[in-house]
């Protein structure tokens, strides 16, 4: 199974549950696609807009070869690009799953929570 691994990457926290998280289900064998480490080449060459417009198509190639799209939530707070993509892949019709990382006593977004398949707790991944 493939699965397209989006979440924000941005503070301590959020690196450390990504990285776990690729790490675990590696080992259990599923082929997970991290878009954080595909570059694009050339890409220092490139304009800004060169640049996005690549990395936005090989995103969103990997979103439609994939068979789930697991979107890491850590709250309201949604990165832009993670609840676009989460948005993206509900829209094609794709498996969506979000993992709640925010704790207990966390709140999510009901836009977040309503465009999705499942949801499941950290605890049920790593």
């Amino acid at each position: 199974m493939k699965i397209y691994l989006a979440s924000p990457f941005f503070s301590r926290e959020e690196v450390e549950i990504y990285r776990q998280v690729i790490e675990d289900l590696r080992r259990a064998g599923y082929e997970v696609y991290v878009p954080q480490e595909h570059t694009v080449e050339g890409a220092w060459e490139m304009s800004n807009a060169d640049w996005a417009r690549e990395v936005y198509m090989a995103d969103t190639y990997a979103i439609a070869d994939c068979d789930v799209v697991m979107v890491l939530n850590f709250g309201m707070y949604s990165d832009s690009g993670t609840a676009w993509e989460a948005g993206f892949a509900y829209a094609f019709n794709k498996t969506v799953v979000q993992v709640l990382c925010g704790g207990d006593n966390a709140t999510y977004s009901l836009m977040m929570l309503g465009g999705c398949y499942k949801i499941i707790s950290l605890r049920d991944v790593i």
